[in-house]
């Protein structure tokens, strides 16, 4: 009887502990199973991740690229007329040698010269108007520091402003739209003549002299 009830134990005992290391291999199984899926999941969430980057980035190309399409097309439709335009800025040049060309005491007597100036000066503000309308301004330039990129120097003199200052233009400088159509002809200052100078040096000195000479 003690044999029996000794092995009923042995084998409940032996149960238990077959029992206990099946839930433990399955806890362990477990635990493998979920750091996997653990795992696929990380890398199923950088594979999104990466893909949402990436198509960030083509749409941001593709934004891109739309816009610089957008800009050739405005810039070829702006400038499409460069060729054109500067062709029509002689028609401009030879209105103003016109009204140039006629004395000012003449157009005030005769009544005749003074309506042509008057008709001619009426055209020429229609051509800036038009060119206006369509991108393309004149611009200043005299008492302006010489710029090689806007002005052609054609020659320099010396004058009362400092060297490198425009003192008479020849012909107009035109942009159009932030370009560059014609640049202005102009006649750039070397700065007072050095010898007219020193000679007004020499005067204002022998000035001070002969009054500081008086005084004593």
């Amino acid at each position: 009887m003690n044999n029996s009830e000794n092995l009923k134990k042995e084998t409940k005992v032996g149960v238990k502990e077959k029992t206990k290391e099946q839930d433990l291999s399955k806890k362990v199984t477990s635990k493998k199973t979920s750091d996997k899926e653990k795992l696929r999941l990380d890398e199923l969430s950088k594979k999104i991740k990466d893909s949402q980057d990436q198509l960030l980035r083509s749409l941001a190309e593709n934004e891109n690229l739309r816009k610089r399409h957008e800009k050739e097309i405005n810039d070829n439709l702006k400038y499409a007329t460069k060729n054109f335009a500067f062709s029509l800025l002689t028609v401009i040049d030879n209105f103003q040698r016109a009204l140039e060309s006629i004395p000012k005491d003449k157009i005030e007597k005769d009544p005749i010269i003074k309506n042509l100036v008057v008709g001619i000066q009426a055209i020429e503000k229609e051509f800036h108007d038009i060119f206006e309308k369509n991108g393309i301004k004149k611009f200043d330039c005299i008492n302006k520091k010489f710029d090689p990129n806007l002005h052609q120097a054609v020659s320099k003199i010396h004058s009362n402003l400092v060297d490198g200052i425009i003192v008479q233009e020849l012909q107009k400088g035109f942009m159009i739209g932030e370009r560059l159509l014609r640049p202005s002809m102009v006649v750039v200052s070397m700065g007072p003549e050095k010898k007219k100078w020193e000679e007004l040096k020499n005067c204002i000195f022998f000035l001070i002299f002969f009054v500081f000479y008086n005084i004593r």
